[in-house]
Parts: structure tokens; sequence; C-alpha cells
């Protein structure tokens, strides 16, 4: 564990993006769909396999912590017919690609996935099945709430019968104080009934989702929390320091602050997290995941291969992903699209005939360059210079002048080695390689805003 003064804490605990995009979204810009089709027109010059996401925001009640795109809905008709336009958006997806293209992994996020009933899970397969080949497919992940199973006590099974092979459960943390604090009641005894019926039916990788930074959340109580996590030994944990952004999300304001865990606290809870989780046999990834020796990601790591993208950590190869159903995001050749943020506008975009794209940004030179350094530094910890020279024909130093100030300091702070040959990220630094990762984002560096744009380090 790590054991840092109040001041050097205070010096890091500053706004700082989670980089899973470079450039950034707040660095997107309202567009039509235009850029859109030019990302598909892209894509014909190969018949690489896809990535598709598919966002399904409902969910019955609201989560306090919750930074998601979620629309809170208890009634089946206004799914059914966010899952009919879904259709059509991937009919229009279809049509632009020329047929049926190769697709390698399937992820469903929200909201709350697994809600969806049976049926319209069955008619969504149905149609996914008609408009891509899956023939090939390596992955089908699902984000699953241990709540579904109260009402479908065999849904994990109905689960597996459409192909899914991984689920990353939302347990966030198990202490029923903390729970009661931000409004999700759900028992530890529900979470590891879950777990066990997952384990049982075979499926290749389960993840679990904690939040540290919580209402009520000490480093008493989640050592609790880990403890708990350890006993069912999932292959992959997912570590989330909790997003405070109640000027994006004014439900967060709902939380007492009187009950947030204090910097130091929470700075803390992560390295007592942190330290014991890798005790126990987990890898460190990256900013905020933990992998068993043998899972894929770990060897990924280890490889310096893994990649990151909307979804967070993920395997090797980097490729084209398709965001489909409202506010979802895509990176396809070198674009970054958003769909419409409400039900209104993405259904109305949708059945008028056009995607749905409301922002975009086409990567310029200086953002793949950046992009590549960001992502090199949050999935590896550390940047070979001679491998930027052969890949962009700049040496590293002269490209980052202007960064040179920052990345003196942050060596002098002990966050970072900086050689002729490579920059690397300390133990130390890992903890705040979001802030180190600030010191080579061009947009950041040059914008200085009086209202917060980002969540803090710590």
């Amino acid at each position: 564990m790590f054991n840092v003064n109040f001041n050097f804490l205070e010096g890091l605990h500053q706004p700082a993006p989670r980089y899973t995009s470079y450039p950034t979204a707040l660095e997107w810009k309202s567009s039509d769909a235009n850029p859109a089709y030019l990302a598909f027109e892209r894509l014909q010059e190969d018949d690489h396999p896809l990535s598709l996401y598919f966002h399904i925001p409902f969910c019955q009640s609201m989560c306090l912590y919750c930074g998601c795109s979620v629309v809170i809905n208890r009634r089946e008709d206004i799914v059914e017919d966010y899952i009919s336009t879904l259709i059509k958006e991937m009919e229009l997806v279809h049509t632009l690609l020329g047929g049926k293209r190769k697709t390698s992994r399937i992820h469903f996020g929200g909201g709350t996935p697994s809600r969806l009933s049976r049926a319209l899970f069955e008619k969504l397969f149905f149609h996914i099945h008609r408009l891509f080949d899956l023939s090939e497919v390596e992955e089908i992940a699902l984000e699953f709430d241990p709540r579904s199973l109260r009402n479908d006590s065999e849904k994990a099974e109905f689960i597996q019968s459409l192909g899914f092979n991984r689920v990353s459960l939302g347990v966030q943390d198990t202490q029923a104080t903390v729970q009661e604090a931000v409004r999700r009641r759900q028992s530890h005894e529900e979470s590891l009934h879950a777990y066990q019926k997952f384990r049982e039916l075979g499926f290749e990788s389960i993840n679990i989702d904690l939040i540290y930074g919580l209402p009520k959340q000490t480093k008493v109580t989640f050592t609790q929390t880990i403890a708990d996590i350890l006993q069912m030994r999932p292959d992959r944990l997912a570590l989330f320091s909790f997003a405070s952004i109640p000027w994006i999300k004014p439900h967060q304001k709902a939380m007492k602050k009187s009950d947030m865990p204090s910097m130091e606290e929470k700075f803390a809870i992560y390295s007592y997290a942190r330290h014991t989780l890798t005790k126990s046999g987990y890898q460190a990834i990256g900013l905020d995941h933990f992998s068993l020796p043998e899972d894929p990601l770990s060897i990924a790591f280890k490889n310096k291969t893994l990649i990151r993208n909307f979804q967070g950590y993920s395997l090797p190869p980097e490729e084209d992903l398709i965001g489909l159903g409202m506010t979802s995001t895509s990176f396809i050749r070198g674009i970054y699209l958003q769909n419409a943020k409400t039900l209104e506008s993405y259904h109305e975009q949708i059945l008028g005939g056009s995607l749905a794209t409301i922002k975009s940004k086409i990567l310029s030179e200086d953002d793949r360059i950046r992009k590549w350094v960001i992502h090199k530094l949050m999935c590896t910890f550390v940047v070979s210079k001679e491998e930027f020279s052969d890949l962009f024909s700049y040496r590293f130093d002269e490209y980052f002048s202007e960064s040179q100030e920052r990345i003196d300091g942050m060596v002098t702070t002990g966050l970072i080695q900086n050689s002729s040959s490579f920059l690397t990220v300390t133990p130390l630094g890992e903890l705040f390689v979001r802030v180190i990762a600030t010191a080579f984002d061009a947009y950041f560096l040059k914008t200085v805003s009086s209202s917060p744009r980002f969540s803090r380090s710590i």
C-alpha cells in the first residue's frame, strides 16, 4: 500500500478524463450524419470483422451514483418500441455495410440490458443473426444486474442459450449501509447467487463491477466488500472511482456530502483494495481493472497488446466499433460518432430513414499521434520513443516539447521516469495515470474553463 501525505494527494486531486476515447467526447462537434456515411464508406475498403455495442438504456429506478445514459421506465410498450427502432437502425447499418459483415464481439450495456424480456431478447437476436455474420463471433457480453433473477430465476440459462459467454455483474458494494445511501438495494446473497449461477453454467468469463468513493463507504466497510468478492473469485474485477459529475447528472446531488468519504479516505480505500487484490493473485490491469493471471486480459497486459475503448480495457485487435441505440458511440476508421441523446430524437432520426448521429470527430494526424501515446500510457504504462518514431516519423521529445515542463515535474514527484528511450509510469504513478496522460492531451492543455469538465482523479 502507498503512504502519501495530504499535500501530495491534493496536488494530484484534479479533474482528468478517463480516456476511453481520444479526443474525449467533449471535443466532438455537433454534426449531421455525413461523417457517419464517410465512416461506413471507409469500411468498404476491406472485410475485417467488426465489434457491435447495443445500448439498452432502461432502468426501473435511478441509482444515485449513476453516470450512464439511462431512461427510468417501467412500461413494456416503450421498451418494445425502442427494440423495433433498434432493429431499423441495424437494417440501415446492414445496407451501408453492403450486406452481412463478420462480427467478432458483441457487447450489451445500459441501463439494465438484463431486464429485457425473453421475447424482446429473442426478437433482437433473430435480427442480429439476420443482419450480421456471427459465424466467427468470439465474445457476446452482457452487463447483468443480479436482481434480474428475482422475477426470472432461469434468466441465466436463457442468456446462455442466446450465445452469451461473458457477463459483467453490477455489484458496486456489498454493504447494506452503502446500498441504502445510493438507493441500490441488492443483498450480497443475490450477487453471490447470480455469480454461482453463471459459474455453474460454465461462462467463459465473469466480471464484477465495484465502485469506491460512495457515500457511507470507509476503508473498514470496503474491507468487507473486498472479502465478499474474493469469496467468489471472479475472472475479472473492475474497481471504478465514483465519478462525481452533478453538473451533468443532477440526481447525484441527492447524496449527502457529509456521507462522502474524504479525499484521503477514498485514496486509502483504493490503495487497500489494489494491494489486497494483487496480494490475492490478481493482476492489476491499467487504471482500474484486475484479472486472474490466466485470464486473456492479464495475458494481453503482459504482452503489451491491451487496448482501451468505450467499454474500458479490452482484448486486441482494435476493431471498428459500431454503437447502436440511443447515445451509443462508435469508432470507425478514425471517426468518432455519437447517437441522439433522447428517445424522441433517436426514434425520429432512425424512423425517418437516417442514422441517428448528432456528434462526430474525424481524427487529425495530431489526434492519432496523441491517441496512440495516451492509450499506451493507459494500457501499458510505458511509451517506447523508438516505436513512436518508427510509427509516426517524429522524434518523441521534439514532438512533445511543449509538454516537457509538465513531464519534468512528474519526474520530480516520482510519477514517471523519462529516459532517451522510454517514458515509464512508476508504481506510484500508475494510481494517477489519468493525470499523467493529460500532459499529452492537446485539448486539455489548451482549455481553461471556470466550470468543471471531468471528474477528479481520486
